[in-house]
C-alpha cells in the first residue's frame, strides 16, 4: 500500500497479522501527525526528507535523501524503529548504531503508546536519532 503525505510517496506495507485495519488507520494517523510537525522546510525536501515504512510489526522511520555519488536515485535510510508486541501490547524503541544494527533505546526501550514513542524519538534527549 503507498500512502502520500504532500506529493511525497511514503512506502508502507501492511501485514494483516500484524495491525487490524482500525490499529494500522491509528499508527498511520499518528505518523502522519509526527511527520508534519518533524519534516524539513519544503524547499528542502527533495534533498533531506522523512518518511516511515511499516513492515509487519516494525514501523521504521526514515531519511529519504539523494544517493551519495548517485543524486539521481532517492535513498531511504532508517534511523529508528518501533517495535509493536502484540503480547504485551507496548511499543520498544530501537535506534541504529554505526554498525548498522539495532539497539534498544536505553532512556526509555518501552511504551505503551505510539505517540509515547514518537515523542521520546522527537526529544531525542541523547542525540541518537538526529545527532
Amino acid at each position: 500500500m503507498w500512502n502520500t503525505v504532500e506529493n511525497l510517496e511514503l512506502s508502507t506495507s501492511f501485514d494483516a497479522m500484524a495491525f487490524s485495519k482500525e490499529h494500522l488507520r491509528d499508527i498511520e494517523s499518528s505518523l502522519t501527525i509526527w511527520l508534519a510537525m518533524r519534516r524539513p522546510p519544503e524547499e528542502i525536501r527533495d534533498k533531506l526528507d522523512l518518511g516511515y515504512t511499516i513492515k509487519g510489526q516494525d514501523i521504521f522511520l526514515e531519511e529519504i535523501r539523494p544517493v551519495f555519488k548517485k543524486p539521481g536515485e532517492i535513498g531511504r535510510y532508517p534511523f529508528a524503529k518501533v517495535k509493536y508486541e502484540k503480547t504485551s501490547e507496548l511499543w520498544k524503541i530501537y535506534w541504529m548504531r554505526g554498525n548498522l544494527k539495532w539497539y534498544a533505546y536505553d532512556p526509555k526501550p518501552v511504551v505503551d503508546k505510539l505517540e509515547l514513542a514518537l515523542e521520546e524519538i522527537m526529544m531525542d534527549t541523547h542525540h541518537c536519532f538526529f545527532g
